[in-house]
């Protein structure tokens, strides 16, 4: 009967809409894709991925037509050094460049970059520019503009996503150093992930204008941006690679409700839907149409649930009795139930093929009965009061959980708040209770535990512990010199954050779909990574 009752309010909050989906991705198909193997190819030719809506493109591109892609909120700004997650930049893509790209096997070559070159000798990694690309305004992508953007990241808090440099210089016109003060084996990804946007806006504009405005070195141009409803795009006929780009425009639409997006696709007014949302599977798989998005570690999202374990004053501050919530989960119908039956469990915040997956690892047990007993060991007998934090498209996180505290004797409100007042409160406040999340999954996720579950992440400060030994061995995996160390010593920090010390635990792992229609081509929507695609390479064939 308990579990009856835990899933039928799940799957009651499932049905009531569809949750944000992760960004886009690549593919690799036979031929070589994004930035290929060789830096200087990869500047130099244009790109020829062979993912794409289907198949490979085959013989000559065609030129024209749109691409409209379906999304499920707008960005939360475009002024990317502020950008508080990974949509914001997958939205800029278009616009704004990576100065390196991640390929099939996980490796960065360059993009925007000519060259990035790691010393770990003198402990420097070295960013060096194309000569001549400009930006959309006109002014040189030159080192000033790269150091500018650098700087602004680190200006706004934002230093742990580029491993805390100690200094970024310029030697020439054309050459940015970081220097750092220690080894770290993911500068190449940490640096590598980081679109460029013009300085000379900036400083013309000002930065609200940047937040819902955007200036790259991009294969399209901004064209226009309205809130919860479209982002748009136009051809950049200036692109520095001859060729490219392939169709006149690219534009987001903010369709957030499931049915929606699937009327909009069947009558072709969107070309691409990427989504975990069982409704649109459901659909668009029973009437033919082939899911092209890869399965893979860096290509899943995972739902979660943040303790806030700092504060002692609290019920959650006492390691018992979050151990006791989590023998409260019904981890399989739970995983089962948030996802329309596509999620499944995972004992640690990653993928069972993920470098963080520890081969030790063991769920808590579902036992409502023992966790009755931990709670009374921990001084409440009779349970106690709390609140559920969440943004809306977490509702169902909030519902399920809130289910199975209430079978142990635990009353929780759940809080619905906006993104933004999340956010916010996420970088310093202490916030009583439970935070839901909803995130990217990664094959290597060193930089995602430092940089948000870690004493130098960007936010959760106020809300998390940071045990010693979790922190040694998570910067121990960022310090390594061999990926064997590093894979074992990022597995035993996974352990500890969710078994170990319970800070917190994912409830379902759901791998995303991606829909294009079939005259779409070389799109590369979730093949490489969930923040990654090609904008540049798009075509429509028979246009």
């Amino acid at each position: 009967m308990m579990k009856k009752r835990i899933l039928a309010l799940t799957m009651a909050i499932c049905m009531a809409g569809s949750a944000l989906a992760g960004c886009g991705g690549k593919k690799d198909a036979g031929t070589e894709s994004g930035g290929t193997s060789q830096a200087a190819a990869a500047a130099q030719e244009p790109s020829s991925q062979a993912a794409s809506g289907g198949a490979a493109s085959e013989g000559e591109k065609a030129y024209g037509g749109e691409i409209r892609i379906a999304a499920n909120a707008s960005p939360a700004t475009l002024f990317l050094p502020q950008a508080p997650d990974t949509g914001c930049p997958f939205y800029a893509s278009p616009a704004a460049e990576e100065l390196g790209r991640m390929e099939m096997d996980g490796t960065i070559t360059p993009w925007l970059a000519e060259d990035l070159i790691t010393d770990p000798d003198n402990l420097t990694y070295t960013i060096k520019l194309r000569e001549g690309v400009k930006f959309h305004d006109g002014s040189l992508c030159d080192a000033e503009a790269v150091k500018w953007n650098l700087d602004k990241m680190i200006e706004s808090g934002k230093a742990a996503e580029l491993n805390n440099p100690v200094s970024v210089e310029t030697t020439d016109d054309w050459t940015v150093v970081i220097q750092y003060d220690k080894w770290s084996n993911n500068w190449d990804s940490v640096v590598g992930a980081v679109r460029i946007i013009s300085k000379q806006a900036y400083e013309e504009h000002g930065e609200e204008w940047c937040k819902i405005n955007i200036v790259g070195t991009g294969p399209f141009k901004f064209d226009s941006f309205v809130q919860d409803s479209s982002l748009r795009f136009v051809r950049n006929d200036e692109y520095r690679i001859a060729g490219q780009p392939y169709v006149d425009a690219i534009e987001f639409l903010v369709i957030p409700d499931a049915n929606t997006q699937v009327s909009a696709f069947q009558n072709g007014e969107i070309d691409a839907i990427y989504t975990y949302d069982s409704v649109v599977i459901n659909t668009l798989l029973s009437q033919g149409y082939t899911n092209i998005a890869q399965k893979s570690a860096n290509l899943a999202n995972i739902k979660y649930v943040l303790f806030n374990s700092k504060d002692k004053e609290k019920p959650l501050g006492n390691l018992q009795v979050r151990q006791a919530v989590m023998h409260s989960i019904d981890w399989e119908n739970i995983a089962k139930a948030l996802s329309g039956g596509y999620g499944e469990a995972s004992p640690l915040f990653c993928t069972s093929d993920s470098w963080a997956y520890h081969p030790d690892a063991e769920f808590l047990a579902y036992d409502t009965e023992l966790a009755k007993k931990l709670l009374a060991e921990a001084g409440y007998p009779d349970g106690f009061d709390t609140v559920i934090n969440t943004v809306s498209k977490n509702q169902d996180i909030a519902v399920a959980l809130q289910a199975c505290l209430q079978e142990i004797g635990v009353q929780a409100e759940i809080n619905v708040m906006d993104a933004s007042e999340m956010n916010a409160k996420q970088k310093a406040d202490n916030m009583e209770g439970f935070i839901m999340g909803n995130g990217t999954s990664w094959m290597d996720f060193t930089n995602n535990y430092i940089r948000l579950y870690s004493s130098e992440g960007i936010k959760n400060q106020g809300v998390m512990e940071f045990p010693e030994d979790y922190e040694t061995a998570l910067f121990a995996a960022r310090e390594a010199k061999t990926l064997d160390e590093k894979k074992k010593q990022l597995q035993t920090a996974s352990k500890m954050l969710v078994q170990d010390y319970c800070m917190l635990f994912p409830v379902s792992v759901i791998y995303n779909y991606c829909f294009v229609q079939s005259d779409v081509q070389d799109l590369n929507l979730f093949q490489v990574s969930a923040t990654q695609w090609t904008p540049e390479a798009v075509s429509r064939s028979g246009k």
